[in-house]
């Protein structure tokens, strides 16, 4: 089972960005700027070639013959994961998913704006609310993720630590989605509220006002105990 502090989410994101650019450094029979443009900040590396009198692909052979040396270029010149806060969320679903797979349930998680719900109970992809002539005013925010194999459904899914505005949207959100799946939810799907906050008295009462069979409020360990996953 995948488990982890979210309070400290980006911290954890980034050592496993570091991790990653290492290892697809060094295992990598040849490599390119495009295998590895979504895990590094190529201004960050040239700066680091340019004090070394070196160039990239110089640094990529070193790096394979130095796993510690492949570390400390990972440190220096991975993506930050302060610059990509939106991606908190999806971190966590396909952190899930890579274990549920196992089990033959598959979570995928969603661009923003891919999968929305209307106020009147349909979901529109993008292009279908492109073509809807619909206003965002209409619709509540878009889907997170969604399930798929032995279990099939959707997730609201939100990482909030600490008091404040933004945090009480998120609550007020959920339970609009929340509504929306009570009113709207199709028969054999589960519709989840996937949030891990701090905020253990707002948990407490959206799970107490909407927790059923088909809508699931749950963190992200209780999300995969019902999965059936230990």
């Amino acid at each position: 089972m995948f488990q982890s502090d979210l309070s400290q989410i980006r911290i954890t994101r980034q050592f496993k960005t570091n991790r990653d650019l290492a290892e697809s450094i060094i295992h990598s029979e040849t490599i390119s700027d495009q295998d590895i443009k979504h895990l590094i900040n190529f201004k960050s590396l040239d700066r680091l070639a340019e004090l070394l009198n070196s160039d990239r692909q110089s640094i990529y052979d070193k790096c394979k013959t130095d796993f510690e040396f492949a570390l400390a270029v990972a440190h220096g010149t991975a993506i930050l994961a302060s610059r990509q806060g939106s991606k908190d969320e999806s971190f966590v679903l396909d952190e899930i998913n890579r274990v549920s797979s196992a089990y033959g349930i598959y979570v995928q998680s969603l661009n923003n704006q891919d999968l929305r719900p209307t106020k009147d109970g349909r979901l529109l992809s993008k292009k279908e609310f492109a073509e809807s002539g619909l206003d965002k005013l209409e619709c509540l925010k878009s889907i997170d993720g969604v399930i798929n194999g032995k279990v099939q459904g959707y997730i609201f899914a939100k990482i909030c630590f600490g008091e404040g505005g933004h945090q009480d949207n998120v609550f007020h959100e959920a339970a609009h989605f929340a509504d929306w799946a009570q009113q709207y939810g199709e028969e054999g799907k589960v519709y989840v509220i996937l949030v891990d906050t701090d905020l253990t008295a707002k948990f407490d009462r959206l799970k107490s006002n909407y927790d059923s069979d088909n809508v699931w409020v749950v963190d992200h360990v209780e999300f995969q105990k019902r999965l059936g996953i230990e």
